[in-house]
């Protein structure tokens, strides 16, 4: 047992237990000291209010009598008071096994919890021979802390890598839509795109004209200066596509040297005058042999337009304008043909 008076007290005390000691027996063992002393200083609630009822009594109190209280109120109280430590440790190791539990719906809170957990623990009582288990239950519960920051950073690079597949996927669909030689849409991208713009906008082709263009005698081009001059003069034919479109025009390669060219708010003679440009444009362009000055022989396109009819599907106003197309190849290339026959170019 420790007590915290000070030397003046303890004296004091001492001159009023002995004369209590004296009056109840004369047996001055360490039990009645203790006894008298924990009731005259003031630090045992329980003793002090058992032996005013005892002293309130007609009968003496004896030898055996201190004894007894010494026994039920003094020496036991260090056991009890280790007991309820130990019952306030095990409420607490219980609360941290439901917060382990508990760790998934969010270690933010987990480690908040500890923390409060960890405060708790620190401030439990000083009994002697718990102080070395609530230093290993501190402990316990810091690494647990720890832990749980572990947990948050391995969380946070888990999105962050979440975050990269997520970005990968999405480089994938990109890739999935677009033409790797020109970086135009491919075929896919085209509809996909074009089902999506419609889709918002719920009032289907309206105003809209299609563009078909292919590259005139392309295969006599591979077949004169290699498939590398051939990759140069299609991407010279993107380029000059996406330099002519503005706003919500769309264009794709359809594959080979064929490309598509979506103009949503073209009335037919817009797009007609557009498809001109494009022709006398791409036209104009000289492209050289890599590695040299030698010039290739002059490229040209063929163009042909056709604007939706009243609810027709973008696939069979493409399949108007390949017809339209066709006619340009047919009657000489190096020219643009309107698919309805009312509209002359």
């Amino acid at each position: 047992m420790r007590y915290r008076q000070t030397p003046v007290q303890s004296a004091e005390l001492l001159r009023l237990v002995l004369p209590r000691i004296a009056k109840h027996g004369g047996h001055y063992g360490p039990a009645a000291y203790s006894v008298w002393y924990e009731y005259l200083a003031g630090l045992n609630q329980p003793l002090n209010a058992e032996l005013d009822k005892r002293l309130q009594e007609p009968d003496e109190l004896a030898p055996p009598d201190i004894d007894k209280l010494y026994q039920q109120f003094v020496s036991g109280r260090e056991q009890r008071e280790a007991e309820q430590i130990q019952s306030g440790l095990s409420e607490l190791l219980g609360k941290l096994a439901n917060v382990a539990a508990a760790s998934g719906q969010g270690t933010a809170d987990y480690a908040r919890t500890l923390e409060e957990c960890e405060r708790e623990l620190a401030s439990i009582g000083d009994a002697e021979g718990l102080q070395r288990v609530l230093k290993s239950l501190v402990q316990s519960t810091a690494t647990a802390h720890s832990a749980a920051e572990k947990v948050q950073t391995e969380l946070q690079a888990s999105r962050t890598e979440l975050q990269q597949l997520r970005d990968s996927v999405g480089n994938l669909q990109s890739e999935a839509q677009s033409d790797p030689l020109t970086g135009l849409l491919n075929r896919r991208g085209f509809e996909r795109t074009v089902a999506e713009l419609y889709a918002e906008s719920g009032d289907g082709l309206g105003k809209a004209a299609l563009l078909m263009t292919d590259i005139d005698h392309f295969k006599k081009v591979n077949d004169t200066y290699g498939h590398l001059i051939g990759d140069q003069v299609i991407k010279a034919a993107a380029q000059v596509l996406k330099s002519a479109i503005k706003g919500r025009d769309i264009v794709a390669r359809f594959g080979g040297e064929e490309f598509v060219v979506l103009l949503p708010d073209t009335p037919a003679q817009g797009a007609l005058a557009l498809a001109e440009q494009i022709r006398t444009a791409f036209g104009r362009l000289r492209i050289r042999r890599q590695g040299s000055d030698e010039l290739i022989a002059q490229v040209s396109i063929s163009i042909g337009v056709a604007t939706p009819l009243a609810d027709e599907s973008v696939e069979h106003a493409i399949d108007r304008a390949d017809q339209a197309l066709y006619r340009a190849k047919n009657e000489g290339r190096n020219c643009v043909r309107f698919a309805d026959s009312a509209v002359a170019a």
